[in-house]
């Protein structure tokens, strides 16, 4: 019988159960209890947390079933074997893996299944990453990868609204016993661990602890009584979108093209007034991110192949729109050996070949281990204006932008600023996520120690239903006034406003030019 110990963790609808080393069987028939109670309201959702014993779980997709050994030399050996009614396929559980089972409502979590599994990835992700491991996703595929080699198992099932069984993720397990089993059904895949990942053996007491924490945080539900008031957009924020006009032949253009804008990508705010304006911030490598920050609606996950023919193409969106200046952007690409770059290359070169008039303003990622061969690469292609957002407050990152680091998109900046010397270089930060001013204050001094002289400022708006919640909306005068102090502290382009984007109003040459066009909306 499993008497694990009942952690309440943060928030009283959810219970934290750990369950120690315990047999598959008997924590499976404890799972069934729970959902029925769970069901008849007797309890609020509920997560065990569970090492097994040596088990082969067997799922309800027969044809992913496919075992390497027979079961009575299997028995021989220790290894238990369960059938059980959750989707995928045969899966296998050991000492040093950690199993996380959550009997949760999704009715009352207003989830649906294929969100709710998003969100166990994400969890798993994150987990991960406090362990030192970078995982990511693949389309089709439920679990969490590292390169090729898998690492972590998802498996659930759904009644009437509840879930049981959940995920599994290799921390210092044997994984031998995987070599009994084609993992999921997929031929080839070879399983891993944070152990073979990293090297080092986490005690399992302290990943549960780091699993909990993240667990409270995805699935707090709130009584009827701390029910959130939806916050009421300020007057101040509320914008028509256009349509017809340049704004029609825009939108027709870039669709016709099959093109990527961030507009689109990042449910921009202002994608109505730019289209207007026959304006467009082009999306480049893909609309798949490797990283998945939490302020941002760009879907993450593992990006396809490099489009060749994508450069030819953002040139004829450059020739059909007339532009004079042209903002280029990408998802993150840590897949890539240069994070991107070469493609970034490309895309200029391909675009002044047609338009040799335009102008260019590129705004990158952070590049991560690949800083010094992207600023090699990007060389190549000088002129233009270089942008990296900083985003946020440090305090903030690893709520808002996990997969950053603060001080290496500082340093990108600083070289970007040695290697390229009267290169404008140009960043941009959002209020509202619950950042002091005293934070802002330092993210602005900052700034301005590495060289960089152009700077936005803007209210961060919820862009999907999953993203971040907007802790404040930040008045249009305090914008003003962080316009003012910015330019105290010696940036000579500052446009801030609720509104202002990181490539919002970008082709306007001089600040007062930039500030002449907002005061005219």
């Amino acid at each position: 019988m499993i008497t694990g110990q009942i952690n309440q963790i943060r928030n009283d609808s959810l219970q934290i159960r750990d369950c120690g080393l315990e047999d598959f069987r008997e924590t499976l028939e404890l799972q069934q209890r729970l959902v029925e109670q769970r069901r008849r309201g007797e309890i609020g959702d509920t997560v065990l947390l569970v090492e097994h014993q040596p088990v082969i779980t067997l799922g309800i997709r027969q044809n992913a079933n496919k075992m390497l050994a027979e079961r009575e030399k299997l028995k021989d050996k220790g290894i238990d074997i369960v059938e059980i009614r959750r989707g995928g396929g045969a899966t296998a559980h050991n000492p040093g893996q950690i199993v996380f089972y959550p009997i949760l409502n999704l009715q009352e979590l207003h989830l649906g299944i294929n969100e709710y599994i998003r969100k166990l990835e994400q969890i798993g992700i994150e987990l991960l990453e406090m362990l030192g491991v970078k995982s990511e996703r693949r389309k089709g595929f439920p679990g969490l990868w590292v390169n090729d080699k898998k690492i972590a198992s998802i498996g659930v099932r759904v009644s009437r609204q509840i879930t049981h069984h959940g995920m599994a993720i290799n921390i210092n397990n044997d994984l031998s016993i995987f070599d009994y089993i084609v993992p999921c059904g997929l031929e080839g895949v070879e399983m891993t661990s944070v152990l073979n990942e990293t090297g080092k053996k986490h005690s399992l007491q302290e990943v549960k602890s780091f699993l909990s924490k993240i667990l409270s945080d995805y699935f707090k539900v709130k009584s009827k009584k701390q029910k959130v008031k939806i916050r009421r957009l300020p007057e101040w924020l509320k914008r028509p979108m256009p349509a017809g006009g340049q704004y029609g032949k825009t939108s027709e253009i870039v669709n016709t093209l099959g093109l990527e804008t961030i507009c689109m990508s990042a449910n921009c705010p202002n994608r109505g007034q730019c289209w207007s304006r026959g304006t467009a911030t082009v999306l480049i490598l893909g609309k798949i991110c490797t990283r998945g920050c939490k302020f941002c609606s760009v879907a993450n996950g593992r990006p396809g192949p490099v489009d060749a023919t994508e450069p030819g193409r953002v040139a004829e969106l450059a020739k059909k729109l007339n532009l004079k200046y042209l903002v280029i952007t990408s998802v993150n690409r840590d897949d890539l050996a240069d994070g991107g770059a070469g493609h970034f290359r490309d895309c200029i070169r391909e675009v002044r070949r047609q338009c040799t008039d335009i102008k260019f303003e590129i705004l990158t990622p952070d590049f991560r281990d690949y800083q010094e061969q992207a600023i090699a690469i990007l060389a190549e292609v000088l002129p233009f204006v270089f942008a990296h957002n900083v985003e946020t407050v440090p305090s903030l990152y690893k709520k808002a932008r996990s997969g950053g680091d603060y001080q290496r998109s500082l340093n990108l900046l600083k070289m970007v600023k040695k290697a390229f010397g009267d290169t404008p270089t140009k960043s941009s930060i959002m209020l509202g996520l619950g950042e002091s001013d005293e934070e802002v204050e330092q993210v602005l001094r900052g700034l301005r120690a590495v060289g960089c002289e152009r700077l936005t400022i803007g209210q961060y708006l919820k862009p999907s239903k999953d993203s971040l919640e907007v802790a404040e909306y930040i008045r249009p005068e305090k914008f003003d006034w962080w316009r003012h102090r910015a330019i105290e502290l010696g940036f000579n382009w500052v446009i801030s406003a609720p509104f202002a984007r990181s490539s919002y109003l970008a082709e306007t040459l001089t600040d007062t030019d930039v500030n002449t066009d907002l005061h005219r909306q």
